[in-house]
């Protein structure tokens, strides 16, 4: 990638020269500002409930682990254990809402940086700083400036695809592994990255380094839920794990599990009505990107990625119509937005 060594310039607006490595620091500072100008504005909206129900909830598991109670068995909240054990350390800090806002402006920005990467690498800089911006600007309207797992979960979910498709390193399908296990261990749904890390190596013709890349996505689970059975016992690991995935069929057929709240819809219309609202916000983000894929052929491996994990992440929209479900789709949409600027002489 150019910006890594050689200082390559190209002509930038009203004629300037800008080299590779300035126009990374300038993309860069520019994705900073955005970022944490968002995360202030989101600041000042956590006095009402709906921005604040899943955090509360959070940090309530977190002030318990910190308390020196038993995760998922003193409290139960049906997410995988990393968000809780991350949020310990803004409590113990005596921070909990600065240090979470921080937290999430930190993975956004990292997430920004990645997605320029990858964008730079395959369509030229400008679709990189494009493709950075996009995401750093739309992920506000998808709730991704509050504390929630989406954007923990979704820094892991893009570097565990940029070491997989960029690195030239023959560690590079475990390490993808132990991004996406990590990742896993935040967000049920970077499930989901399973197949689409298997359907990229079959189409690079790598499928015989699947067990690599499959060990490293277990690594990081064996150790947190093996270090919860040491810490808390038999009990709290078969409890964590019933919390984290097995709890999925619950969450889908009933409205309610244990004291948490699903929030499912039941009435057709009113799961219409959601889907609809939950969509039409991204509308113009999406037929741009539909577009490009349509009357921009052919498509490479790199972009029938890109495309399946957006449709398969944006599909878990239809489980529930909350608006941080966008958050794991968005960069993949903004990836296909950006390829239309792709710099002259780079093929599709």
């Amino acid at each position: 990638m150019a910006y890594h060594g050689e200082q390559k310039q190209e002509q930038g607006l009203y004629g300037l020269r800008i080299s590779d490595r300035a126009y990374f620091i300038g993309s860069a500072v520019l994705f900073a500002v955005v970022i944490f100008a968002l995360a202030f504005v989101s600041s000042t909206l956590m006095g009402s409930d709906w921005t604040t129900y899943d955090m509360q909830r959070f940090y309530a598991m977190a002030q318990a682990i910190v308390n020196g109670a038993t995760p998922y068995l003193d409290y139960q909240d049906p997410k995988p254990p990393l968000i809780y054990f991350t949020l310990t350390l803004p409590v113990i800090l005596g921070q909990p809402l600065l240090g979470g806002l921080i937290l999430v402006g930190l993975c956004n920005f990292v997430s920004a940086l990645l997605l320029m990467a990858m964008a730079w690498r395959l369509y030229g800089r400008f679709s990189g700083m494009l493709a950075g911006l996009l995401f750093s600007l739309n992920i506000a309207w998808a709730q991704g400036y509050f504390v929630i797992t989406e954007p923990f979960a979704l820094t892991f979910i893009l570097l565990s695809t940029y070491l997989l498709v960029f690195s030239e390193s023959r560690w590079k399908y475990l390490l993808a592994g132990l991004c996406a296990g990590i990742g896993i261990g935040f967000k049920q749904y970077a499930l989901l990255l399973i197949p689409l890390l298997l359907f990229f190596l079959y189409r690079k013709k790598e499928l015989r380094r699947a067990t690599e890349l499959l060990l490293g996505i277990a690594i990081p689970l064996i150790i947190v839920f093996g270090a919860i059975f040491l810490a808390y016992g038999q009990d709290a690991l078969a409890a964590s794990l019933y919390w984290s995935y097995g709890v999925a069929d619950t969450y889908l057929t009933q409205s309610s599990m244990g004291d948490v709240t699903s929030y499912r819809t039941t009435d057709p219309i009113i799961l219409a009505a959601n889907l609809i609202m939950a969509v039409t916000i991204f509308t113009s983000l999406l037929l741009f990107a539909l577009a490009n894929v349509i009357q921009d052929r052919p498509l490479t491996p790199y972009d029938e990625y890109f495309i399946l994990a957006a449709v398969l992440f944006a599909g878990t929209i239809l489980i529930r119509q909350y608006l941080h479900y966008w958050i794991l789709a968005l960069p993949f949409i903004a990836l296909l937005c950006a390829r239309q600027f792709r710099k002259k002489g780079i093929s599709a």
